[in-house]
């Protein structure tokens, strides 16, 4: 009712009130006046209002004053009445629902807005996508209409945008609706797609009349209707009012106040950033081009992207955008059917939108090198926000789209401040976005610089309250700090855990930064009064921005801040990142499992607690993953990173978290088992009868000696107890306290070393303990069973000594616990059960002295041998057969609620019973235990036959008495009959789910046992006194050593100052001859290096002696080959590139051989040398082997003077050297997909280079001809062809290297970039005589600039208009003879470009520059597809590329210019190959 007032008092419908009639001519229209319509549109039987021109009653003939019909004017204004929920019959299966409401074309934008977000629950929208386009139906190509559907669907969908339309289901709206039904989300709350239609074309409007109705709407309208029908798929409509029918155009002014209202919205709350706006164009009249207009002439610019191929308008508008042709006006007059005049103005409309061409995007989803549809609207409207990259970037992580900043924004060559990303990175962790934070970090984001306390706290602030700080019991100021989050991390892990956030140190830290804070905000309170306190504010958070050095944010605080803030997706990244992925996931687990108990207990959902659960197992499982994979592949490593303590986790092992995480699978491990199994035997090293000889040792310790013990070694992933360590032997850390270990060893000698191993043993504590449990068992119960006398017996002291000496021990347990942490050992049954039975055993000892009380003392022990003698069933635990039975036994006692049911039913018969029988009892105590004495005895069989017919004896039947029997027989039959057998039922299931599954938790409980052991002194009560003491005077003494050491320490220093003097003389001295005998050494090492360095290079003259005989060989077999056997000449001139190919290995060899010789007489290379080869062969796991790969022959071109008076460029020529210098490169083992259409590329790394040919240890890529484009060029070349189409390739390339030097110099200032090719080289492969080019290796983001065909990406930066002009320019400079396409490259890194050369019929076919140029075709493609741009009009292009062939008969511009036709006369003398 409130939502139904707040539309009705906000929204207006406007109606005609004056009939004006179109035709002023009442005479001629007498007879037929009940056809007369008003400009409103309605018919005067329709209308509402007066009628101002009735016959007899109008404006005489000679009236001149002819009133105009205006909105204002004639139209009164009332509460809307048609607002509600529309359902679209016969649309799709699926259910379609929209809501609407009808209302005035000036209402307010904001009112609109507050109705979409408040009223109709819409999400404010990142990103509006405005379509406009034709409104009549018109066909679409599969391709195109495929290419328009999934670009718009997955845009709005990935950045939560809105789609406007029209509304209509006719046009490009109902293209719209057909890409929602074919490619949108079933979810109602993502299809945000909004029709503004008018409400006077809407077929059947009246059935839409009725305030918050649920309507049926008919999609399908009349053929024959000139309105148009709603269509079904949009999810809510403006239906705009102006008082009209059957009129368009009223929407328009609304839609534009809303977008620009929209627009100027913030993106998100956290952003400062407005929401974006993009203009979607397919097809459309005449009027889209005025709509074009307008948006890209605003204030505040909307980008236009055009969708070309759709027809029309959009076709027009792709066409001039990328050229200006001569027949525009009669193209206009067919498409549109207009005359020429109009034609003539639609052009300069066409032409003022081109003036803001920047603004103008063209999509041609025909071709295959742009980008997707949906990338092509984001980047467009990024384009149109005018924006800064950072701002750029905020816009994409609010549309969390993360390759669009990839692609767009964090590319090659954007510079970016220290710092800027910081911001951006804290607005992705809160936002949640994933992606974002994983692009950040791969782009150098150092989290070590970005994560503060001030930033962690922000995180914890700003995002849901964690389960465990519940917000109703906190202040609505109140800031969470990380102490809070230390103790609910401590309270969700629980036991001894202590949270890094919780320690003194670090609140020491805390407070003193906080004192900080604190003095800085009263500074600045008292020097800038006038400073506003949000400004003021900013300086005091640097203080715990800055990086502490004491506190170090890691990725296991930002970890642990995913997993309580329950984002799933963004901790699994963070776990991927880091150290300790087994311990993160371990404690992930827990944190998990703790808050999914605490959300169930606090009736929060069974979803969010089955949703934590499944958090839980799937980290569960991935800490079981990770022990698998280390446990195959080393099994010791594996075992030690169990017990291993780690730091940041409060000194918790794997193993520890893993069983306060209760994750059964993890400790059932056979890692963990094989670990437990260890530490259970301790050194003993037995495998058959263990138990027999533990016993027999026990004993009789000289069988000890006899006994088998594992090696240190063998024991080195077992930890070792404190008593180990103080022993002398650390096998976990073997020089961690060497003289320790020195002094223990000299100490011990083998055979108490075995009595040690063998005591210390968990396996031999438990029987030694379990036998002394056993005699103390048989003592108690003869105590038990005989009369106390006034003094106790042997057996009744040593049964006191035992219990008391327990006691003891467990007070030694809890005191090694805080006093927070007793819960921890409460928590376990047996602990309890051992506090009761001594404390039952106390009570009973204090009332044995006295004779009054002595009888009460026996009985107390007699209840007491019960909780002694239940103990026994924690020593069957740890057997492997019986502890399984153990655990079902008590899984099957968790019967409580059984138990309650038959409780109720035995209390309530019991009494029933009773007070029927005796009516006339007394109050007393015996009363309780009449009542449920019978009664429980029954369950078990006992039915009191004789009791069931109270009647059968007169002095026992009472009134009433013959409703007992009634009474038993219900109650037998519901305890016995049915309780029973559910009990029954339940102890049945409990067994077979736990058979199946309590080895498993045998495994899982077995770890407590063992850790019991291990901590517990080897000595067994009463004997147990003497390992306290034994502890205590370690203690002591460990004290005692640590005062003393700090006394010996001044008093050393002391005798160190004395002693000094006189030694230091006697130490200078051994210093002298220490040094004159390394002076010794190192000649003889000298020496002897010379030498060696003599013999490896003696072996590598032989070894290359013999590859020169071979390569002689191959060599005269390769020139017989190319038939061109010349004389082989060793100096330096230009020859042809046939004759300079020809290998001079002779040459070459004989200047090594001098080059060896002479390096012969020099000892420090060979020293140098020698010492390499030893750090070569000492290091393990060299990627790279010295000098290891394939030897190959490099060939390179260089410059030589032409003799020209001109001091540039074109005064040199490119010729090739006369001989290839040697280089050996080897392969990458891990190669990317490097291959092209015509070539595969392979990366190699240079491992040895002859002179600077290649540098040593940089990576290189080696390209080879595929062999089918080899096959095509056998016609042409018939021999060498891989030769013949290498030397073009580098020709080419060469080429437009020297035109792209020319294009740099000659370029004005205000083009900053200067792109460059690479140098390309011919490579010989000797292995098997194959040609191949190399050229360095690019690293970043590799892209392509155009293609060979003359299409071109739309540039959005000056470095790619300046390249794209560059392929302009080169046409322009070589007088339309030559054209460089296919640019592509890292940056402003070129290389692989093609050269288009006009085809020449005088050059019968022969191929100039590689197989790459497609001639004519190419550059007429390129002709059409060029637009130029900022870049191109710098240069002084023209605007428009014309052919070779339109310009043969004109005049050339560049045969009078000295710039250009001189110097291209001369760059045709670069290339005398």
């Amino acid at each position: 009712q409130s939502r139904r007032s707040w539309i009705q008092a906000n929204f207006c419908k406007r109606e005609c009130v004056k009939f004006l009639p179109v035709s002023r001519d009442h005479h001629s229209l007498a007879h037929v006046i009940s056809f007369l319509r008003c400009c409103c549109g309605r018919l005067i039987a329709e209308h509402v209002g007066p009628y101002s021109g009735l016959l007899g009653h109008g404006p005489g003939p000679d009236s001149t004053d002819e009133e105009e019909w205006s909105v204002l004017r004639h139209t009164s204004v009332s509460p809307t009445d048609a607002f509600g929920l529309l359902d679209f019959q016969a649309s799709t299966k699926r259910t379609c629902h929209a809501k609407y409401v009808r209302l005035s074309s000036d209402t307010p934008p904001e009112l609109l807005v507050q109705l979409m977000l408040r009223e109709w629950h819409m999400e404010m929208p990142k990103l509006v996508i405005s379509v406009h386009g034709g409104t009549e139906s018109f066909p679409l190509s599969p391709r195109v209409y495929q290419a328009f559907s999934t670009g718009l669907i997955t845009a709005a969908e990935s950045t939560g945008a809105w789609i406007l339309t029209d509304g209509i289901n006719t046009g490009v709206s109902k293209y719209v609706g057909d890409a929602v039904k074919v490619y949108g989300s079933h979810d109602q709350r993502k299809r945000n797609v909004v029709g503004i239609t008018p409400w006077g074309i809407i077929e059947n409007n009246s059935d839409l009349i009725g305030c918050d109705v649920f309507r049926h709407y008919q999609a399908l309208g009349n053929p024959l209707s000139k309105r148009a029908s709603l269509n079904g798929m949009h999810s809510h409509f403006l239906l705009v009012d102006d008082g009209t029918m059957g009129k368009s155009g009223c929407q328009i002014d609304l839609r534009k106040r809303l977008e620009r209202h929209i627009h100027f919205q913030k993106i998100n709350p956290r952003l400062p950033e407005h929401v974006p706006l993009v203009c979607v164009v397919v097809e459309g009249g005449p009027a889209i081009l005025s709509v074009v207009l307008e948006y890209v002439r605003r204030s505040s610019p909307v980008p236009v992207l055009v969708f070309e191929g759709t027809g029309r308008a959009a076709d027009l508008l792709a066409l001039i955008h990328k050229q200006t042709a001569e027949d525009v006006l009669l193209r206009i007059q067919e498409m549109f059917g207009v005359e020429r005049q109009e034609a003539s103005e639609l052009l300069n409309i066409i032409m003022e939108c081109m003036e803001h061409r920047e603004l103008i995007t063209i999509f041609d989803s025909e071709s295959e090198d742009l980008q997707e549809a949906d990338a092509a609207i984001l980047t467009t409207s990024l384009r149109g926000t005018r924006a800064s990259p950072e701002e750029q970037l905020n816009i994409t992580l609010a549309w969390d789209r993360a390759d669009v900043a990839k692609d767009n924004i964090l590319v090659y060559g954007q510079q970016w401040q220290a710092g800027s990303l910081e911001q951006t990175m804290l607005d992705a962790l809160l936002m949640d976005r994933v992606s974002f934070v994983k692009l950040l970090i791969e782009n150098g984001m150092s989290m070590n610089r970005f994560l503060t306390i001030s930033r962690l706290e922000q995180l914890y602030n700003r995002v849901i309250p964690i389960y465990h700080l519940h917000e109703t019991r906190l202040p609505a100021v109140y800031r969470i700090s990380l102490i809070d989050i230390g103790m609910v991390i401590e309270y969700l892990i629980g036991g001894a855990y202590r949270s890094t956030y919780t320690r003194k140190s670090f609140r020491a830290m805390y407070s003193l930064m906080s004192l900080q804070i604190h003095s800085q905000s009263f500074h600045l309170l008292k020097t800038h009064r006038i400073v506003s306190l949000q400004e003021g504010a900013v300086a005091p958070q640097d203080v715990k921005s800055a990086p502490s050095p004491e506190f170090v944010c890691t990725f296991n605080d930002l970890f642990v801040w995913a997993v309580l803030k329950h984002r799933q997706e963004m901790a699994m990244f963070l776990w991927q990142h880091g150290e300790q992925a087994m311990a993160r996931a371990v404690v992930a687990c827990k944190l998990y499992r703790a808050m999914a108990e605490e959300a169930k207990e606090s009736n929060m959902g069974d979803s969010m607690s089955e949703e934590l659960k499944k958090n839980s197992l799937e980290f569960g499982q991935l800490a079981v993953d990770l022990l698998d994979q280390a446990f195959r592949k080393n099994e010791r490593m594996a075992m030690k990173l169990l017990t291993w303590e780690m730091k940041d986790w409060s000194n918790f092992t794997c193993l520890q978290m893993a069983v306060s995480s209760r994750l059964s699978l993890f400790v059932a491990h056979n890692c963990t088992q094989m670990l437990l199994t260890d530490l259970w035997m301790g050194r003993l090293n037995m495998s058959k009868n263990s138990w027999f000889k533990i016993i027999a040792s026990i004993l009789m310790p000289v069988a000890i000696q006899m006994l088998e013990f594992k090696s240190q070694a063998e024991m080195s992933h077992v930890p070792q107890p404190q008593e180990a360590l103080q022993f002398g032997w650390d096998p976990g850390n073997p020089g961690a306290s060497e003289q320790e270990g020195e002094r223990g060893s000299r100490c011990l000698c083998p055979w108490t070393r075995k009595v040690y191993d063998f005591y210390t043993a968990p396996v031999v504590k438990f029987w030694f303990h379990t036998m002394a449990f056993l005699v103390f068992l048989m003592m108690f119960s003869y105590t038990v069973l005989v009369r106390l006398d006034e003094k106790p017996n042997i057996q009744e002291c040593l049964v006191i000594t035992y219990i008391l000496t327990m006691a003891a021990e467990k007070a030694r347990e809890v005191s090694a616990l805080k006093i927070t942490k007793l819960k921890v050992w409460f928590s376990e049954y047996w602990n309890i059960n051992d506090f009761m039975g001594i404390l039952l055993f106390l009570v009973g000892v204090s009332l044995r002295w006295h004779q009054e009380t002595r009888l009460a003392s026996h009985i107390v022990y007699s209840l007491d041998f019960i909780f002694w003698s239940v103990r026994l069933l924690d020593l069957f635990a740890v057997n492997q057969h019986a502890g399984p039975y153990l655990t079902m036994i008590t899984k099957m006692v968790n019967m409580f609620y059984i138990v309650v049911i038959m409780a109720i039913v035995l209390v309530s018969f019991g009494t029933s019973r009773k007070s029927i029988l005796s009516p006339n009892e007394d109050p007393s105590w015996s009363l309780l235990r009449d009542v449920v004495f019978q009664p429980y005895w029954m369950i078990f069989g006992e039915v009191y036959a004789g009791e069931i017919d109270a009647c059968s004896k007169p002095e026992t039947c009472v009134p009433g008495a013959f409703l007992t029997p009634f009474l038993q027989a219900v109650y037998l039959f519901v305890q016995y009959i049915i309780m029973v057998n559910v009990l029954i039922a339940f102890f049945n299931n409990v067994y077979f789910d736990m058979s199946s599954i309590s080895r498993k938790l045998w495994k899982y409980n077995r770890y407590r046992y063992i850790m019991t052991y291990q901590e517990k002194p080897w000595l067994p009560p009463p004997l147990i006194l003497l390992s306290h003491m034994t502890l205590c005077l370690s203690s002591m003494w460990h004290k005692h050593r640590k005062a003393t050491k700090r006394g010996r320490t001044g008093l050393s220093k002391c005798v160190f100052s004395l002693v000094f003097v006189s030694r230091a003389e006697e130490m200078a001295g051994v210093l002298v001859e220490v040094a004159e005998k390394v002076s010794i050494i190192q000649d003889n090492m000298r020496t002897l290096d010379n030498h060696l360095g003599q013999l490896q290079d003696l072996s590598a003259l032989a070894l290359d002696t013999i590859n020169f005989l071979s390569a002689t060989d191959n060599q005269q077999q390769e020139v017989a080959r190319l038939g061109k056997s010349q004389p082989i000449t060793c100096h330096h001139e230009q020859v042809t590139y046939s004759c300079c190919l020809q290998i001079e290995d002779k040459c070459r060899d004989s200047v090594g051989l001098k080059k060896v010789l002479k390096t012969l007489n020099s000892p420090l290379p060979q020293i140098k040398r020698n010492n390499l080869m030893r750090l070569a062969h000492s290091i393990p796991f060299t990627p790279v082997s010295l000098l290891g790969g394939v030897e190959v022959c490099i060939y390179t071109l260089e410059e030589t003077e032409a003799g020209s008076s001109l001091k540039d460029l074109s005064s040199k020529i490119s010729t090739w050297i006369q001989h290839g210098r040697t280089a050996v490169l080897q392969p990458l083992a891990h190669q990317e997909v490097l291959d092209g259409g015509l070539r595969r590329a392979t990366k190699v790394v240079c491992t040895w280079a002859e002179g600077d040919v290649l540098k040593l240890g940089s990576v290189y890529v080696v390209k080879a001809f595929r062999p089918e484009v080899v096959r095509i060029w056998q016609k042409v070349f018939p021999i060498s062809t891989s030769l013949h189409l290498c030397l073009r390739e580098i020709q080419q390339q060469r080429a437009a290297q020297k035109l792209m030097q020319r294009f740099n110099q000659i370029k004005p200032s205000s083009v900053p970039y200067s792109p460059r090719f690479l140098d390309v080289s011919l490579l010989h492969w000797r292995s098997d005589g194959q040609w191949l080019t190399v050229e360095k290796n690019m690293g970043g983001h590799f892209r392509k600039y155009n293609n060979n065909t003359g299409e071109e990406i739309s540039p959005s930066s000056g470095l790619e208009e300046a390249i794209l002009a560059f392929s302009h320019w080169t046409y322009e400079y070589t007088n339309r003879e030559l054209l460089v396409l296919d640019l592509q490259g890292v940056g402003a890194d070129l290389t692989d470009p093609s050269l288009i050369r006009v085809d020449d019929k005088s050059s019968s076919g022969e191929m100039a520059f590689g197989p790459a140029n497609l001639g004519d075709d190419a550059i007429q493609s390129f002709v059409i597809k060029h637009t130029c741009n900022s870049c191109c009009k710098k240069l002084g292009l023209s605007g428009e590329v014309t052919l070779m062939s339109q310009v043969e008969d004109e005049q050339h511009s560049l045969t009078s210019d000295p710039h250009n036709s001189g110097d291209f006369s001369l760059f045709k003398s670069f290339f005398i190959l």
